[in-house]
């Protein structure tokens, strides 16, 4: 009797990992279990439980499953049997899961299906964490040191024998991790604790102990180097005024700009509900969450350094990227008002005449 098995859930060793923003799915949620070609299902204790067709199935014991049933896990996040490829399970073929090229599904929800190296993984590309997406980074890593088998050899007694990793997420975010170095890495001027990843934008400035400075374009000749933007600080906390104020040439030309930030988020959604479609990963996993797919618009000002992300990170003052950072919290940030900093939400750019808080007019 042939026996394969998949755990799904929300950390690294499952085969079926499922980032799910608001936490219905447990760490170890379910384990779907193959018998020849009978399936199972089987809930591993989890917090918010494992449903079939409604109906909450008792943990740590196996159902049996047909191809028409429905399993939810919580109530509310559904699991279609085609989007977990059951379709190669029911036939006993998984090889399909290890041997074809890897690949990644637009789905009609706007989620994202990955299947890489035998696993799957699926988030939400507006919503999913950037630590959560560098964990399945395709970009391979340079290594750096005095060591003859690092990729960038650097001739310093400042530099340990294996001292630092990088590698690029997109053209305009780089990962940098320190390998327990006798002298330290430095990042504008924050010294990195060893063994540990961090996210920077392109204009951070990389140390190697007190004295040593890396060009990153030298070894990484594709980083587009992104230009700080002067950002006025909000005003501080008064009254909203009775009446709209006129806006400045400078604030009207920002907020002009803010039509491409409305458009490029507006075609994010208007694709995540069109017809799901396969895409070879052949890019950075965090490029392919923040982009448009069919290399349009928002693609191109992604790797031009620009597009909403661009602008996010262009207009912080800190180079360091929070671990939790999602694309729709940069999309609230950047797409607000030039004048008191107060976000738009997802009010359409043609129908905003003012802001409501400032009252600053715009039309």
């Amino acid at each position: 009797m042939e026996v394969q098995t998949l755990l799904i859930g929300r950390i690294e060793e499952c085969d079926y990992i499922v980032y799910d923003t608001l936490n219905r799915v447990s760490r170890k949620h379910a384990l779907l279990i193959k018998e020849d070609n009978n399936l199972f299902i089987q809930d591993l204790g989890s917090s918010n439980g494992t449903f079939l067709d409604g109906r909450q199935i008792k943990p740590n014991v196996r159902v049996p499953l047909k191809p028409q049933n429905k399993i939810t896990l919580s109530r509310d996040y559904e699991l279609d049997f085609q989007k977990i490829r059951f379709p190669d399970l029911l036939q006993g073929n998984r090889r399909g899961l290890q041997e074809k090229d890897d690949q990644t599904i637009l789905m009609s929800n706007s989620s994202i299906e990955l299947n890489s190296g035998g696993k799957t993984i699926l988030f939400d590309r507006n919503n999913a964490r950037m630590e959560d997406l560098s964990k399945h980074e395709v970009n391979k890593f340079k290594s750096f040191g005095r060591a003859s088998t690092c990729d960038i050899k650097l001739e310093s007694p400042t530099v340990s024998k294996s001292h630092l990793n990088i590698r690029l997420l997109t053209s305009v975010i780089f990962e940098i991790e320190d390998l327990n170095s006798t002298n330290g890495t430095y990042v504008d001027g924050e010294k990195l604790l060893p063994n540990k990843r961090y996210q920077f934008s392109s204009s951070a400035q990389v140390r190697i102990g007190n004295n040593l400075n890396l060009d990153l374009k030298k070894y990484f000749p594709e980083i587009i180097v992104l230009e700080k933007k002067a950002i006025a600080p909000p005003p501080s906390k008064q009254l909203p005024p009775t009446n709209t104020i006129d806006s400045t040439s400078e604030e009207l030309k920002q907020f002009k700009e803010l039509e491409n930030v409305w458009k490029e988020y507006n075609s994010r959604l208007n694709q995540a509900t069109s017809t799901a479609t396969g895409f070879g990963i052949g890019g950075a996993v965090l490029g392919l969450a923040a982009s448009v797919f069919t290399g349009g618009v928002a693609g191109i000002l992604l790797m031009s350094g620009g597009g909403i992300l661009g602008r996010y990170l262009g207009q912080k003052e800190s180079n360091k990227i929070r671990g939790d950072l999602t694309f729709e919290d940069a999309f609230l940030e950047v797409y607000a008002c030039p004048r008191c900093k107060e976000s738009f939400q997802k009010k359409p750019w043609i129908t905003i005449r003012e802001c409501f808080k400032c009252k600053t007019k715009y039309r």
